[in-house]
């Protein structure tokens, strides 16, 4: 099998991941971009990749790339994974996919349509204790279930000065901090 060129678009810290990610399944990070030309630049330098591309139209005119991630702050989502899957990309996109239903569904329709692999990671559905629970409620070991309760706790954003962009809805989307962090919530509930 061919190694894929992947870009990684966004270079925060769940941009990081990707990368992490990426390495660890085998595949080749061809290049990044960012905020900026200069912080792609120190990005690519930093994680030595060969190329910092100065936006999404110069990441998807690279033949090389093959998967392009997309990382960047919600507002963001539907532009960049729409272009990607419009140049023949597959693209992996970080939650959620669409500040808005109706750009979530055009860009389902649109994934669909050209037949590439385009997702949002839900990567709690593959830990060992979801697992589990899936297959006992598969199994209807816990009978029909009526009422589910539970929590997702994090302390990043516990300072009330945080000037960070999930908590803009401008930026991060009406539903804000719950679209980055609440959807893995409810994804283990519709998965499990």
């Amino acid at each position: 099998m061919p190694t894929l060129g992947i870009a990684i678009i966004g270079t925060g810290m769940i941009g990081a991941v990707h990368r992490r990610a990426a390495l660890l399944a085998g595949a080749e990070i061809r290049g990044v971009a960012a905020s900026s030309p200069q912080r792609a630049r120190d990005v690519a330098q930093a994680w030595n990749v060969p190329r910092a591309y100065r936006d999404i139209e110069e990441v998807v005119t690279d033949p090389q790339v093959h998967v392009v991630h997309v990382c960047t702050p919600n507002h963001l989502h539907r532009a960049m994974a729409q272009t990607a899957l419009k140049a023949g990309k597959h693209v992996i996109c970080e939650k959620p996919l669409a500040t808005t239903l109706e750009d979530a569904q055009a860009l389902a329709a649109l994934a669909a349509s050209t037949g590439l692999v385009a997702t949002v990671p839900f990567v709690y559905r593959y830990h060992p204790v979801v697992r589990e629970a899936r297959a006992r409620i598969a199994q209807g070991e816990l009978g029909p279930l009526h009422l589910i309760h539970g929590s997702y706790l994090q302390d990043w954003l516990l300072d009330p000065a945080s000037n960070n962009w999930r908590v803009d809805p401008a930026l991060g989307g009406a539903s804000r901090v719950f679209a980055d962090i609440g959807s893995h919530w409810c994804d283990l509930v519709e998965w499990a």
